[in-house]
């Protein structure tokens, strides 16, 4: 006997849907609480004694677990950091060979020269600010 399935829908229209829907999750239960006492291994103290000491064997492996990731965490950030150390300290070496070799003239020459373009910097940035001054109070006078 063959049967027409191209209008077959698992939804009941309007509201015994949701009564339906609470009806199989009823039975759903009843047919699994069955099925634990029919295959049950033991008795249900014993089941509970036996999930207990799993979920305490699993909670020490995560936590164990837990524990060697953050060491494997605290040394990947130590090397890190010691490796930035050793390239700045390198680069800082490389910087400073590379200067010595490449001056035209001592150090001390280097050091008075720059300090000579730092005062006339100065002396130019002074006589900026006190321009700027002097036409703000110009300004100021000749409104008032």
């Amino acid at each position: 006997m063959r049967t027409n399935t191209d209008h077959f829908d698992l939804e009941a229209a309007g509201e015994e849907s949701h009564g339906g829907l609470f009806g199989l999750a009823l039975a759903a239960l009843a047919v699994g609480a069955g099925a634990a006492l029919l295959f049950a291994p033991a008795e249900g103290a014993r089941t509970r004694e036996l999930v207990g000491e799993r979920l305490r064997d699993f909670r020490g492996e995560a936590e164990s677990a837990v524990a060697r990731v953050q060491r494997e965490l605290h040394r990947r950030d130590a090397r890190r950091r010691r490796e930035r150390s050793t390239s700045a300290l390198l680069g800082l070496a490389v910087g400073a060979g590379v200067a010595a070799l490449l001056l035209p003239q001592s150090g001390a020459e280097t050091r008075r020269q720059l300090s000579a373009k730092l005062r006339r910097r100065k002396g130019d940035v002074e006589e900026a600010v006190d321009r700027v001054v002097r036409e703000s109070q110009s300004e100021s006078q000749s409104t008032a």
